[in-house]
């Protein structure tokens, strides 16, 4: 229902902003206000996207979320947004991380972005290699980390083996809630999108693999220990859990490496050979997660200045800011290169540990760079479908509901949604 109400609402707009269509709005010397609409809590990237003044300093921006209340629901908030934009007051971009955008382009409502994307230089290959048309794109990306301690044998293939060698050895894994959400990323997702379908058996099998999930995992005090897989919650936080594996506190973990920071401090502890890691990967592909995803509004009546956002945030000088003052990996190869070279020697105090972190050596940076160039599966996630599929699975693995009851309704809702 979400999506036909989304459907009609972008129709409408599109019949009814058809001569709005040029890049028209205010922009070059004039003051301007521009608003950005996330839809969930993020002050690291807040701060970053509410610091953009434009190259004059005559830009404010203001950054609105959706997800203002724990209880909302995705749906919810989709409302909230495209009540706004058929009223004719919108925000002028909107971060789509977890957002599906496929109705607002085949409405129109999205304005291309190809022609910036066409003069960017030393884009990241994926950004590259998209199609003439370009609605939508990421100032940053993040890995996934497959991380374990040195010699353990836990195996990283899927979730259930990740599991049941966990189990074998009498090992812990790290943060539940992120763990879940990745497997989710790189197990079911790829699954709906190659088939348009989820059967039963392959949604029974993952909750049941959530639930062993939970009698695996080290909740650091969490009393009493339940799974946390609610709207609001979706997105996945970089936490440091290498250095759990460093004091020898879990043996496996499965964590979002978003920053140069991050990188450094993984490859400090394998070097130190207090671990191993992999890059995660889906369908055998090397995963990247698209992260900070801009999208112009193409009723915006700051249109050109919404505009002038995206091309700077996509210069060299725009990454070197998402880089030092965002603290996200950069989309701009040549940037993200400068950066892990120029990364010093660090002291840090982490979970009671105290390291020296050394400069990158040319090696890490070598293997780095040599992945990033490979990235091959985009986990680009719908938050209306996760909330189907793990609200369930929380239920399940929670105890507030049987295997069948939460499998049956997920299905149900996965049913309508693939066929709207």
């Amino acid at each position: 229902m979400t999506r036909i109400i989304l459907t009609l609402f972008m129709t409408f707009i599109l019949i009814t902003g058809l001569t709005g269509c040029g890049r028209d709005g205010s922009g070059g010397n004039e003051e301007t206000e521009l608003n950005v609409f996330m839809m969930n809590p993020d002050m690291y990237m807040e701060s970053f996207l509410s610091s953009y003044s434009g190259e004059e300093g005559l830009v404010t921006t203001n950054v609105e979320m959706g997800m203002t209340n724990p209880n909302m629901e995705v749906g919810d908030v989709l409302k909230l947004l495209n009540t706004r934009l058929m009223s004719d007051d919108g925000p002028d971009i909107i971060v789509m991380d977890d957002i599906n955008a496929d109705g607002y382009i085949e409405s129109g409502q999205l304005a291309d972005l190809s022609d910036i994307i066409s003069k960017s230089n030393d884009l990241i290959n994926p950004l590259k290699e998209q199609d003439d048309e370009i609605y939508y794109v990421p100032l940053s990306f993040g890995v996934i980390a497959d991380s374990k301690s040195t010699g353990a044998a836990v195996d990283f293939e899927d979730m259930e083996k990740y599991v049941s060698s966990l189990k074998a050895q009498g090992l812990k894994s790290g943060n539940f809630e992120n763990t879940a959400v990745l497997w989710y990323k790189t197990e079911i997702e790829p699954i709906i999108k190659e088939k348009n379908n989820l059967s039963k058996e392959e949604l029974t099998g993952f909750y049941e693999n959530v639930k062993e999930l939970m009698t695996v995992t080290e909740w650091y005090g969490r009393n009493p220990a339940r799974a946390s897989l609610y709207p609001g919650t979706f997105m996945v936080n970089p936490l440091i859990e290498y250095w759990d594996i460093y004091a020898d506190k879990i043996g496996a973990a499965r964590s979002y490496i978003t920053n140069i920071s991050d990188l450094h401090q993984l490859y400090h502890a394998k070097n130190e050979g207090k671990l191993e890691f992999s890059y995660g990967k889906a369908d055998g592909e090397t995963v990247y997660i698209p992260t900070c995803i801009i999208a112009v509004n193409n009723n915006s009546k700051n249109k050109d200045a919404a505009f002038e956002m995206v091309e700077y945030m996509l210069s060299e000088e725009g990454q070197k800011d998402v880089a030092q003052n965002g603290g996200y990996l950069p989309v701009n190869y040549k940037v993200l290169r400068d950066e892990l070279e120029n990364c010093p020697e660090t002291n840090v105090n982490i979970n009671g540990v105290g390291s020296i972190l050394k400069p990158f050596t040319a090696n890490d940076i070598d293997e780095i760079m040599e992945v990033i160039k490979n990235l091959e599966y985009e986990a680009y996630s719908d938050s209306y479908l996760m909330e189907i599929i793990l609200t369930g699975a929380a239920d399940y693995g929670n105890g507030d509901e049987t295997l069948d009851s939460a499998v049956e309704k997920a299905m149900n809702k996965l049913k309508i949604y693939l066929t709207e």
